[in-house]
């Protein structure tokens, strides 16, 4: 395959074109610095075949803006931790390059000398950027990344839309550029003139008033020319975040006419990205001349092995990306950093050892909490039996994988068949779970995860055959007519209202709240979704609620109390969840060791059925 080639960035010799994106994580030592976590996270990349690891932004000075949740590289106290960290990485063959930054900055501010900071300051950071790559080098590090995207510090500076400075660092395209061009004269002057630097920038923001390409163009040769060894093309910026970082919603490669038309233009090597973690349209990108390098971010995050896998054709062992930005949610939430599918992500340095007894594991339910304890339960040696009252696994998955945007899923459902055949676990299915069955069987261990059923309100004409939830909605063949309500505004209401859509009917959405997708998520899958209701032509009645149900017209109530009859051929209910009965109080002190997991224990998302799958199982 092109990807398993050797690459090369300036100086350096890459194993493969396979980068493992910069994304920031919080796994950071209380002065900032590289904690063992962190280490051992980047390290798994490389050991699972990485060509090049590339860390999160990483700041060069405090002086201006505190760290947060980011690295700083500022002195010689955080020189050993990153020398660890790339002897590390080296030992696997990889590559380990470090992404250096000036800062958030404003982002998304537009007014009067933003950036505001005098010349004397700007001065400073210069320095201190030289001064961290300088750090970097002497702890081995193989390259830096100048942070220059996104609508973040330096692209500020970049960018027409927020640079209204009237000083030279402002103004025409070269003093916008000034700052840049210092940053890499920096590096060049305190690292020597061979030290790879790869300049990541935005050739096209897609928001008005943001760079077009045709300025992105120019930059990249002016980058070019300014000495870089690589461009790393982005998308997109925070007020468009679902295309500079991808969604489930989203086609695969997205990106790819903007880095095939920087590539067109450069002579130096292009690292591409977004969405490319399906292996065969990353191996097209490499292979067609797109780009020279693919850079691989949450992919990385759900399977650390990838590389590793696709080079030795086990891609049906790759744990699939499913574009939930857990991630991305976790870390805005003060959490630390989590993947929704891969429940050892920041966990790397613990191993998942043999069990010194063998134990008889029974699990009801096929849904990913219970596929998660099942195959971690066999991983460690135990005799799995897995239970399931369908006859397919994947529980709430299956109807929630049907709108076509949501293949992801799909292949997340296919992933667990596979590891369930490949680890030998008795898969029963059409098995309904009675206590009198359940001892019978005698387990050591039992674990629940029975999943959630829709609510259903008490309401008028709530029974009536024109009445169905989105579950049923999803999994069945169900003769809805033109004319549909989708009562609940949720991610379950709006994708299902996306997909009726879809199929020609005439949808509108009733939602309780002041707005539709108002629960919990991360801020690019609701700017996704949201696209998708508003392209798809979705009517939206918001601070509304569903009143009553007749034959072919609903009766909704606005907040002031005001009512309004509505026409409408069918009713889909997407008002939530509610967790299953079950049977642990039927079986406490008959079975020594039971465990609820996932919706069974309360109605949440994939990522925490499958991390209680996972915690369950690991501890038996």
């Amino acid at each position: 395959m092109e990807l398993f080639k050797e690459g090369q960035i300036g100086s350096m010799v890459i194993k493969n074109r396979i980068v493992m994106a910069p994304m920031g994580i919080d796994y950071i030592d209380p002065d900032y610095g590289f904690s063992e976590q962190s280490i051992d996270y980047y390290a798994a990349r490389a050991e699972g075949g990485t060509g090049l690891v590339m860390t999160g932004a990483t700041l060069v000075t405090d002086e201006f803006e505190t760290p947060a949740k980011s690295f700083l590289l500022d002195n010689e106290d955080k020189v050993s931790r990153i020398k660890k960290m790339a002897d590390k990485i080296h030992s696997f063959g990889g590559k380990l390059c470090i992404q250096l930054t000036l800062g958030v900055g404003k982002i998304g501010f537009i007014g009067e000398n933003n950036p505001s900071f005098t010349k004397d300051e700007i001065h400073r950071m210069v320095e201190a950027y030289g001064k961290a790559a300088a750090l970097a080098k002497s702890a081995g590090v193989d390259a830096i990344e100048v942070h220059g995207y996104g609508g973040y510090l330096i692209d500020q500076f970049q960018s027409s839309l927020w640079n209204s400075r009237k000083d030279e660092y402002g103004g025409s395209f070269e003093g916008r550029m000034k700052i840049s061009l210092e940053l890499i004269d920096a590096v060049k002057k305190t690292c020597g003139e061979d030290y790879p630097i790869i300049y990541k920038f935005t050739p096209k923001h897609l928001i008005p008033g943001g760079r077009e390409l045709e300025e992105g163009i120019k930059m990249a040769k002016f980058l070019e020319s300014a000495g870089v060894a690589a461009l790393h093309v982005d998308i997109g910026c925070h007020a468009c975040w679902q295309n500079a970082i991808p969604t489930i919603y989203q086609e695969p490669a997205l990106h790819e006419e903007y880095i095939q038309a920087i590539k067109n233009q450069v002579k130096v090597p292009v690292i591409g990205h977004g969405k490319m973690g399906y292996p065969e349209v990353a191996e097209r990108i490499i292979k067609d001349g797109i780009s020279d390098f693919v850079a691989l971010g949450h992919y990385s995050l759900a399977d650390p092995e990838w590389a590793n896998k696709v080079k030795e054709n086990r891609e049906e062992d790759i744990i699939p990306c499913i574009g939930c930005n857990e991630c991305i949610f976790s870390i805005l939430s003060g959490e630390p950093v989590a993947c929704g599918v891969n429940p050892r992500c920041g966990r790397e340095g613990e191993k998942i050892s043999k069990a010194s007894e063998v134990k008889s594991v029974l699990i009801l339910g096929a849904g990913p909490g219970g596929l998660e304890a099942a195959i971690t339960s066999a991983k460690k040696g135990h005799k799995v039996t897995l239970w399931e009252k369908s006859s397919k696994i994947g529980g709430n998955l299956i109807p929630a994988s049907v709108p076509d945007f949501k293949g992801d899923l799909r292949r997340l459902i296919k992933y667990y068949e596979t590891q369930i055949n490949k680890l030998g676990i008795e898969l029963v299915t059409d098995k309904e779970f009675t206590s009198v069955e359940i001892l019978k069987h005698n387990p050591d261990v039992l674990i629940i995860g029975t999943g959630s059923t829709p609510i259903k309100p008490r309401l008028s004409g709530i029974d009536g055959d024109n009445v169905h939830s989105a579950i049923d909605v999803l999994s069945k063949n169900i003769n809805l007519g033109k004319d549909v309500i989708v009562a609940g505004g949720g991610f379950v209401g709006c994708e299902t209202a996306v997909h009726l859509a879809k199929e020609g009917r005439s949808v509108t959405i009733i939602e309780m709240k002041e707005r539709i997708l108002s629960e919990p998520m991360a801020l690019n899958n609701l700017l996704a979704l949201s696209k998708l209701v508003a392209e798809n032509g979705i009517n939206v009645m918001a601070g509304t609620k569903l009143a009553e149900i007749s034959d072919n017209t609903v009766i909704v109530e606005k907040a002031d109390g005001v009512r309004e009859e509505i026409k409408c051929d069918s009713v889909v209910l997407a008002l939530g969840f509610r967790a299953m009965e079950n049977i642990k109080s039927e079986l406490e002190g008959r079975i020594k060791d039971i465990r609820v997991i996932g919706d069974a224990s309360a109605p949440r998302r994939v990522k925490h059925a499958v991390a209680e799958g996972f915690e369950a199982a690991i501890s038996i």
